[in-house]
């Protein structure tokens, strides 16, 4: 997505141990793979167009984000080994913190992904905008985005055979625009252009850092894949590490060479309005024919983006409420190939996000979603790292203060880019919050 990684597994029921094996599946590049496919999604669609108000010098912020993303994998790449029999998300923040914490990561992380997902769905009506001048207005673009939601929803349906065919159907075509604004973009880069952009509103560089890091971070979500999904990973103590911070860097290198060249190609103005930065780029150095073309295959892959990732996200719910940690009606039911209630109520949130949100301004409608889903993220990364400073007395001295200041790096930085973040977007991030501190005492009664 741009990216948030999903994972259907959570954590173990009230007394039940974790399963100790790990499947081994997945070895390094397949597991750097993952951490860089589930950031790079369709978000990069949009994103430029999200920092243009902001103009260039939000490159400072890109690598604020960097840098934040870092430290998180940081304690990603640690925390595996504090917690070797570890097979998802939740069970990182519950293993050290307990079961409150565990089930607060799993509503908290469950959130992230429903409201992360409806950006996606309005990268698809940005290129649709695109492709059909008449239908930009808030009204209109507020139904596309509604329809692609929905239309996730159908294809979620027929099951994941179908679900897994359009998401590799679209995955190289979404590429596509990604890697040749990367590297062909350079040739028709105007240094003039980017300078000119620099810093339209006439900010400092620590006030330009608070105005799009927060949104910037929003695509390095997706970090945790590997760790998230330790119990495929072969060797996961030496290769999650690894992944992770390989993938962070490739990653971090490829979204600024991006950006820089669309801020070097389309005026701040140009580019803040744009709903398809990526196809307005290539019809102003190209010609209409590419630009088109880039604005299909960015709606292919922001539709089969969003497809995948509903049917992961409604997992999510499915398998924490077979192990106890969610309400029994979201469980397996015998015979069922996907969960029509958990796909149902994924609908019903992102809907309401994408009402609740919407604006005439569609990169103004995209930033509040993605602060929302980046406070979000960045208050399970804090567990984790929390969790981490509990574990870290199970190793070596020198390793053990590695840990702590990893950790403490991590718990600082999001802090410190939370923040930045307006009042109403705290707001909006707080609900699922206390929504998990009465799922937990509801839980325990039980």
């Amino acid at each position: 997505m741009g990216g948030i990684c999903m994972t259907t597994d959570s954590m173990p029921a009230a007394g039940v141990a974790a399963e100790p094996g790990h499947h081994g599946k997945i070895g390094l590049p397949g597991a750097v793979a993952l951490v860089v496919g589930g950031m790079i999604g369709s978000a990069i669609f949009i994103l430029p167009a999200a920092m243009g108000a902001v103009g260039s010098i939000s490159i400072f912020g890109w690598l604020a984000a960097a840098v934040v993303a870092l430290s998180v994998a940081g304690v990603f790449a640690q925390i595996g080994a504090a917690a070797p029999h570890a097979t998802g998300l939740a069970y990182y923040a519950q293993a050290g913190l307990g079961r409150f914490f565990g089930v607060q990561m799993t509503v908290s992380y469950y959130a992230t992904n429903a409201v992360g997902l409806v950006p996606v769905a309005l990268a698809v009506a940005g290129t649709v905008g695109y492709l059909f001048p008449e239908l930009t207005g808030t009204g209109p673009r507020l139904a596309i985005t509604l329809a692609s939601i929905w239309g996730g929803i159908a294809v979620s349906w027929l099951g994941p055979r179908w679900v897994t065919r359009m998401e590799g159907a679209t995955l190289g075509i979404g590429l596509f625009p990604v890697i040749l604004t990367a590297t062909a973009g350079w040739f028709v880069f105007q240094p003039e252009i980017f300078l000119a952009s620099w810093n339209p509103q006439g900010l400092s560089p620590v006030a330009a850092i608070g105005s799009s890091a927060l949104t910037a971070f929003y695509a390095f979500l997706g970090l945790e894949c590997a760790a998230a999904a330790a119990g495929v990973v072969r060797n996961p103590a030496r290769n999650v590490p690894r992944a992770t911070l390989l993938g962070v860097a490739a990653a971090a290198a490829l979204y600024m060479a991006v950006n820089a060249v669309l801020m070097g190609i389309l005026p701040s103005t140009a580019l803040a309005g744009s709903g398809a930065p990526f196809a307005d780029a290539a019809k102003l150095t190209v010609g209409a024919g590419l630009g088109g073309l880039l604005a299909v295959c960015a709606f292919l892959r922001a539709q089969g983006c969003l497809t995948g990732f509903t049917l992961l996200t409604s997992e999510t719910t499915r398998s924490a409420a077979d192990e106890g940690a969610f309400p029994k009606v979201f469980r397996t039911r015998p015979g069922e190939q996907v969960s029509p209630v958990n796909l149902l109520t994924l609908g019903g949130l992102m809907s309401l996000a994408a009402i609740s949100t919407a604006t005439p301004d569609l990169a103004e409608q995209f930033r509040i979603l993605v602060n929302v889903t980046v406070l979000l993220c960045l208050y399970c990364y804090a567990l984790v790292a929390v969790s981490l400073v509990r574990l870290s007395g199970a190793f070596t001295a020198p390793r053990r203060v590695l840990a702590i200041a990893t950790a403490g790096v991590t718990i600082i930085c999001a802090l410190v880019l939370g923040s930045t973040a307006k009042p109403v977007e705290l707001a909006w991030a707080l609900v699922p919050l206390g929504t998990a501190a009465l799922l937990y005492l509801w839980l325990r009664r039980r």
